[in-house]
Formats: structure tokens, sequence, C-alpha cells
């Protein structure tokens, strides 16, 4: 495969971005941009330089996959038709509605076997490719998500919105099952929880507390990890990461300070390029459907403890 031929379905707030780092992609030829707003379409595709479509069913015959950047209750629909008809899919976060639909989803894609990625941004931030090796064995894990209020995005909850990053982040550095959950929200500004915290006990005994908020005046986006003799603060906004090791000496113990910071941080980028890379060589995508799955399933889990 010499370029791979991508469309963008759904060209909303991200979606532009979407077609913007595929159309600068040296190893994909973004084809069109798909939305039902023929207008805004039409303002993207003009402003990219690329065609624009209406009808998603209508681009079949000219990629070899797409990316599905929608509302989450069409995810399933549209990733179904375009994984039938073998094209590969990175499709946004949460992956689908419920876990039925992801779990179909994630059957018919290892049936065609296509490539199905899950757009779990952090995964791909500097910051955190730089921390993942060194994490052996948390022993507690903070996280804290906050955002301005944002009309866009309330289809969903904040558990939906903003946890499920953390939730996807925790699992992937700590393979242990997950023993119990409790939670905690409460809705201000919309009829969901806009405001949520959740306490995560693993078999392995990690405890790992997560807050997400929505109605802040400021972002924030932030990770503590401590494992014996170590300690680490990852700081997703500004993508920079802190290490705090133990250090002894003579029976004299002192505390090594490191500080590394990301300034070309792109996780866009890095995704879309990641998503291009696993299609042209075959791979399994750096976030596969079993992760969207698992992240997917304890955000409802936490949601449904929540409104009970």
């Amino acid at each position: 495969m010499s370029k791979v031929k991508i469309a963008v379905i759904g060209i909303g707030y991200l979606g532009e971005f979407h077609a913007q780092k595929y159309k600068a992609n040296k190893d994909a030829d973004l084809i069109g941009v798909v939305d039902t707003n023929k207008q805004r379409s039409e303002e993207i595709s003009n402003k990219i330089g690329v065609k624009s479509y209406n009808d998603y069913k209508s681009i079949i015959d000219q990629v070899d996959a797409v990316s599905i950047v929608v509302p989450t209750n069409l995810h399933y629909k549209i990733a179904k038709f375009f994984i039938e008809n073998k094209k590969h899919v990175l499709i946004e976060k949460p992956f689908a509605s419920n876990t039925a639909e992801a779990r179909k989803l994630k059957n018919i894609s290892e049936k065609n076997q296509t490539i199905l990625q899950i757009g779990h941004l952090e995964r791909f931030n500097k910051a955190f490719v730089e921390l993942k090796d060194k994490v052996k064995n948390p022993l507690f894990i903070e996280c804290n998500r906050i955002s301005p209020f944002k009309i866009r995005g309330t289809e969903v909850d904040v558990i939906m919105d903003l946890m499920i990053h953390d939730l996807d982040i925790i699992m992937s550095i700590n393979k242990s099952k997950i023993k119990n959950i409790h939670a905690s929200g409460i809705s201000v500004l919309t009829n969901k929880t806009d405001i949520a915290n959740a306490r995560i006990v693993f078999e392995d005994n990690c405890v790992c507390n997560l807050s997400s908020s929505r109605i802040s005046d400021k972002i924030e986006r932030k990770m503590r990890v401590f494992q014996k003799n170590s300690y680490f603060s990852l700081d997703y906004q500004n993508s920079s990461l802190g290490t705090y090791k133990k250090i002894k000496n003579k029976n004299v113990i002192s505390i090594e300070k490191k500080e590394k910071s990301f300034p070309q941080n792109d996780s866009l980028k890095d995704e879309i390029d990641s998503f291009v890379k696993c299609i042209k060589n075959n791979k399994k995508a750096v976030v596969d459907a079993s992760d969207g799955l698992n992240a997917l399933t304890y955000a409802l889990k936490i949601s449904n403890l929540i409104k009970k």
C-alpha cells in the first residue's frame, strides 16, 4: 500500500482537527470529509482542499479507512458499516453507547481482520509515553481532570466525557483486575453527572482515586503515580513529567528530582500517525477494541453507581 486512502466522518470541532492531521500525513491520502451538515462539510473541505460528502455510504469504494468523529449514539451504526466492508476504523472515545455495541464491533473487526483503534488520546501524550515504562508496580494513583463547561459533549455525562480517559490510562499501566469501585457525583448544569469521583481498588491492592469536573474555570489534566521508592507527577496539559526517586548513600536518604517537558507534544497527530502506520504495516493498534471496551465497561459501571 503506497498511501492509505482515508475520509473523516463528522467534521465538527474535533473532526476538523482529524482532517488537518491526515492532510499533513505523508502516508495518508485524505479523499474527503463527510457530514450531514452540508454547509459545514463544504466549509471545511474548502479550507483543507478536499472533497465534501454528505452521505458516509457514498465513499465506501474510495477509502481504505475512516476516522469516525460523530456523536456517540452514531458510532455503532457507522463503524459497523465500514468494518463489514473490510475498512479500517479509528473511532473517537467513548467506543460506543453500551458494551453490547462495543463487543459486537470488536467481534466484527476480528472476523474481517480490520484495525479498529479507539481514540483514547492521552496514550499518545509524550509525557505519558515517557512514563509508562517507568511504572512497574503502582501502589496509589491519583487522577484529576477538570475543564470549563461547554455545550459540546453534554450528550454524555462527565464520566464518559472526561473520566474515561483516566480509566483507560490506569488500566494500561496496571494490568491487575479491578476488585471494587466506590463512586459519587452530582448534576449541576445539565441533567447528567457533571462532577464525579471514583475510588477504585485493584486485586493487587493498588488504589486509584479519580476526580472529574466539567464546570471548572480552568483546564487541568494531571496524574500522580506512587510505587515503592518512587513517585511520578504527570501534567497532560503541559506535557511534562516529574520523577522523584529515593536515593540512599551511606545511610543518608535523599530524594532525587527530575523534570522533563515535551513542548512539541501533539497527541492527536501521534494518534493518527500511529493509526496510519498500523494500517500500512498490518500491526495491532496501540489502543485497540479490547482497551476501548474495558474503559467503556468501567465508565458505565461508575455512571450506574452514581445514578443508584
